[in-house]
């Protein structure tokens, strides 16, 4: 029987005990030195049996055993993420900045767990160290060690967020039932939506209409609102009626696209995390606009697509994460629950009318220049959404379609070989 936690069976996990846990008081007997006490049987969950192909056949996998922990700040070889905060802080991975941090450190604190913190709309998902030993018919031993983690996929809180400065807003539609609502329509939205599952509603529950990255950008396109009261009043949220907030760090801002949401270099960053966990990959172009040649997504089965270009989702459907490096186009009857990330060119352009309607947050951002060869900017320049149609087209905030991304996909953060 493969006892891990057994001193003296042939599969010991002999190198535990090197690794600080709060709580567990183990003997650690110096480097290169293997273990003989294992980790407390209190302290070990039940075992489960492995489902990868080909358990229990020739075929089978030579792993055999894996442990699985949650990652605190000083648990890997003495090495503290953070030596100015508590060893026994449980440590978070942020996707937007792809870098660890200490529970302790999560902005909005304290919280009682990474899990805690990634339910109340912080970008904080756990680490898990996954450790396996491999063992050949030979007896030839290797033991791999893996920091694991789920993306984080959360913007600021906003209906529509337009980052950056002086941000354009040009709703020109003939029907005034269009709306941008930033109330959370929740759990029972999700479910009207098609949502499947259960969803737990999480971060604030009313957010700006619109969120703009400077104090101008709000001026403006309030401006804009209140000059037909009619329509102003379809602008609900956080912030007064029209809902429109100044999200960036500036004087009078709410800071909310500080950090990772405030440079080129980190929203592309984010972006680049997205392409290489992609479901579908399109290559378009900026200026040679495509359209999808499938499903982006089901409610049943949301997915994350990413273009890299121009793309035109005309009246289609979809669920789940969009990321568009161009100009993103749609007809009045377009429909998308999730998130939508038009993070590049910093462009949305729709037209016609339609009954279409958008759940979860929109969010844009101009980070490379208008011209080829397209390089990066240093600082954001002015994202644009521009609206010419009618009908009952829409987007409503829904903390659970915004957040739908979260541990969709997990990636290794950290990886090394053991030696014990």
């Amino acid at each position: 029987m493969v006892d891990p936690k057994t001193s003296g069976n042939a599969y010991f996990d002999d190198e535990f005990c090197h690794e600080t846990f709060s709580g567990l008081a183990l003997s650690n007997p110096g480097p290169n030195v293997p273990c003989t006490v294992g980790a407390p049987a209190g302290n070990v969950a039940a075992y489960v049996n492995s489902f990868s192909p080909y358990t229990n056949t020739p075929s089978a996998l030579t792993y055999k055993w894996a442990r699985l922990t949650l990652k605190q700040n000083g648990t890997v070889g003495g090495a503290t993420v953070d030596a100015t905060q508590p060893a026994s802080a449980q440590v978070c991975f942020q996707s937007a900045a792809n870098q660890e941090i200490p529970l302790s450190l999560v902005p909005g604190g304290p919280y009682a767990s990474c899990s805690a913190a990634q339910a109340a709309g912080q970008d904080a998902s756990p680490i898990y160290i996954v450790t396996s030993l491999a063992v050949t018919p030979r007896g030839s031993r290797r033991m791999g060690q893996y920091e694991v983690a789920g993306l984080t996929f959360s913007p600021p809180g906003g209906a529509l967020g337009l980052d950056g400065p002086g941000a354009t807003f040009s709703p020109r539609p003939s029907s005034n039932n269009y709306f941008i609502n930033g109330n959370d329509s929740g759990a029972s939205g999700y479910t009207s939506s098609g949502g499947t599952g259960t969803c737990l509603p999480s971060g604030p529950a009313q957010v700006p209409a619109i969120s703009t990255g400077d104090a101008a950008g709000d001026t403006a396109i309030t401006n804009t609102l209140t000059a037909n009261p009619n329509r102003s009043t379809r602008y609900t949220g956080y912030g007064g009626t029209p809902s429109v907030v100044n999200a960036g760090t500036g004087a009078g801002g709410t800071g909310q696209f500080g950090g990772a949401w405030s440079s080129p270099a980190q929203l592309d960053n984010l972006v680049n995390t997205l392409a290489n966990v992609a479901d579908v990959t399109y290559s378009c172009g900026i200026g040679a606009a495509c359209s999808p040649g499938g499903p982006v997504g089901t409610n049943a089965s949301p997915q994350i697509t990413y273009v890299d270009g121009d793309f035109n989702f005309g009246n289609g459907s979809g669920a789940g994460i969009l990321v568009v490096t161009g100009t993103l186009s749609f007809t009045g009857n377009a429909s998308f629950n999730g998130l939508i990330l038009v993070i590049g060119q910093g462009a949305v352009s729709e037209s016609g009318g339609g009954n279409g309607g958008f759940n979860g947050t929109i969010f844009i951002a101009k980070t490379h220049s208008s011209t080829s060869p397209y390089l990066e900017l240093a600082t954001l320049a002015s994202p644009l959404m521009s609206w010419n149609g009618g009908g009952n087209s829409d987007i409503q905030y829904n903390s659970c379609w915004a957040n739908i991304g979260n541990n969709m996909r997990f990636t290794v953060v950290a990886m090394r070989e053991e030696m014990y």
